[in-house]
């Protein structure tokens, strides 16, 4: 219940407390005081009595020394004690054993016997007197009139009467003193007391309300100045700093929370700070992998295309190729037939002057075979034209896979560099960076072999054209030859020797045709060897684009779900 009540009403319960421990003091000196009292008067009365006895024993002892009678010693004895007073009129009676008074202030009850007296409150003095004397010696109380009253009930007072005895005469001697004397100190007492007592708990409550209110108003505040200081309110102020009990010691500790908070609040801004500038970072780092992967996949789509291109390209070559090789294969065919009809010619010179009108046949023919030769090997200059064309396209794609790995090596160095920066976090980062790096330097390799075989095709090609240029300058001899045959066949009185001599040249001109068109045919080969590598490191290039690709994906994908 006490957990319940405030420590100002706590300490107010100091009061009923002390006004009942007050009550208590108060009343056991009271009774204290009252016996005391009492006892003085019972002690008085019993000396009083016991001075009576030696009156009495003094009378006794002459009796027994025989100077006096016993008749002679109690009459002296009664005489001496009859004239003894104290206090306000008190006096010594003297009773026997049987009830008899022998001595008395009042002279009209000596000589009776009052065994049966009582008083107006039924008290029976003289038994309770004689039974007392007969037992050593006792007190009683009793209500009686003051000498010289009315002697109503009105007039009667509290009294205290003691009895000792006499065992040599059987004398049982009794005194009484009016207590009511003693009634009047006890109330002025008990109001001293009860003024006292007043006293002390008006002070006493004074003393507890200025000391619950030194206690509950430090606590109130350092209550309230806590609460503010609980709800966060880190710029309240703390008061009784300086003070050295208890609640000042509350004061500072409360001062030591607040310095806790002050510096937990500028830690936790620091945090928040720190937090910020991570989330700063964070969101940085998230554009620069965004843009990366942006650029990264610009790049590879480029990488992708340009490999498309080449493949196509490559495909494009390679048929090409075995147009040309096809066209070759035509124009070793007219050789061989040219060849042929050289021969034909160098028979037919034997039998010149027989078969003039077959040599002109022959002549007919070997131009119009020279005029197909010229227009193939027309058609094959412009197909080595398209395909030192197409060779020429490829080197640039080539250089733009170059260029593209370049800057996907250089995006890979700048994303090595971003994730070096992020330290723990950007490790998986700078693993993938580091794979991007390796495929790049890849693909630069391969785009330094596809330039290599470019090279080569372009040299080949470059052969190809010179020796179809020299194919399309001997079919132009053979025609100029034709012409001159021709011319000849007019002039049919040339000489034999001349004839022979042409035809031999026309012979060594159809066997450097027939050479030249072998290695025509061989660049084609090689030209079409070489498309198929192209194609096949376009494709290769376009697998590891794909490839690289998907690890930059799964890398942001993983980075992001980090």
């Amino acid at each position: 219940m006490l957990n319940k009540l405030k420590i100002s009403h706590r300490l107010a319960l100091f009061m009923p407390m002390l006004v009942l421990a007050l009550a208590l003091a108060v009343g056991f000196a009271l009774s204290t005081l009252r016996g005391t009292l009492m006892d003085d008067r019972k002690e008085e009365l019993k000396q009083i009595l016991m001075v009576t006895r030696g009156i009495a024993q003094n009378w006794y002892d002459r009796e027994q020394s025989g100077e006096l009678t016993r008749a002679q010693a109690q009459k002296g004895a009664q005489d001496d004690i009859r004239k003894l007073r104290f206090g306000n009129g008190e006096y010594v009676y003297v009773n026997q054993y049987d009830g008899l008074t022998i001595v008395h202030i009042k002279r009209e009850f000596e000589g009776k016997n009052r065994m049966s007296f009582k008083t107006a409150d039924g008290v029976e003095t003289v038994r309770l007197g004689i039974e007392a004397a007969k037992q050593g010696g006792g007190s009683f109380t009793y209500t009686y009139p003051r000498p010289g009253s009315k002697g109503g009930p009105a007039e009667s007072f509290p009294k205290m009467t003691y009895s000792l005895g006499f065992e040599p005469w059987q004398w049982a001697l009794g005194t009484g003193i009016y207590i009511d004397d003693v009634d009047a100190i006890y109330h002025d007492i008990l109001t001293a007391m009860l003024m006292l007592t007043a006293v002390v708990v008006v002070a006493g409550g004074l003393v507890a309300y200025l000391l619950a209110r030194s206690i509950a108003k430090p606590l109130k505040l350092i209550t309230e100045r806590m609460g503010r200081l609980a709800d966060g309110d880190l710029s309240v102020d703390i008061p009784l700093l300086n003070d050295r009990h208890e609640i000042g010691r509350l004061a500072r500790a409360l001062e030591v929370f607040k310095r806790n908070g002050l510096r937990n609040a500028e830690l936790t801004q620091a945090q928040m700070a720190e937090q910020q500038e991570k989330l700063r970072r964070q969101q940085a780092v998230e554009a620069s992998l965004a843009d990366f992967q942006q650029r990264t996949a610009r790049v590879l789509d480029n990488v992708v295309n340009a490999s498309e291109e080449v493949r196509n390209h490559s495909s494009g070559l390679a048929d090409m190729a075995t147009q040309s090789r096809g066209m070759v294969e035509m124009a070793n065919q007219a050789s061989a037939e040219t060849s042929g009809n050289v021969q034909m010619i160098a028979s037919a010179a034997e039998e010149l002057a027989a078969a003039v009108g077959e040599v002109n046949q022959q002549v007919t023919r070997s131009t119009t075979i020279a005029e197909r030769a010229v227009t193939e090997a027309e058609r094959t200059g412009e197909t080595m034209r398209g395909l030192a064309e197409a060779a020429e396209s490829i080197g640039t794609i080539v250089q733009v896979i170059q260029e593209i790995a370049s800057q996907t090596n250089l995006l890979a160095l700048n994303a090595t560099i971003e994730a070096a920066r992020a330290g723990e976090a950007g490790k998986g980062f700078a693993v993938v960076a580091s794979e991007v790096k390796t495929l790049a330097s890849q693909t630069t390799k391969a785009t330094d072999e596809i330039q290599g075989y470019i090279t080569g095709i372009q040299q080949e090609t470059t052969r190809a054209v010179d020796a179809i240029a020299n194919i399309a300058h001997v079919v132009g001899d053979m025609r100029a030859i034709s012409t001159a045959i021709a011319s000849a066949m007019e002039q049919q009185g040339a000489t034999t020797s001349e004839i022979a001599r042409n035809i031999n040249e026309a012979a060594a001109g159809t066997q450097q045709v027939s050479t030249n068109i072998v290695g025509v045919a061989g660049a084609a080969e090689q030209t079409s060897q070489s498309a198929n590598v192209l194609h096949a490191a376009s494709e290769a290039l376009r697998q590891d684009a794909d490839g690289l690709n998907a690890e930059i994906t799964g890398f942001f994908t993983r980075l992001r779900a980090i």
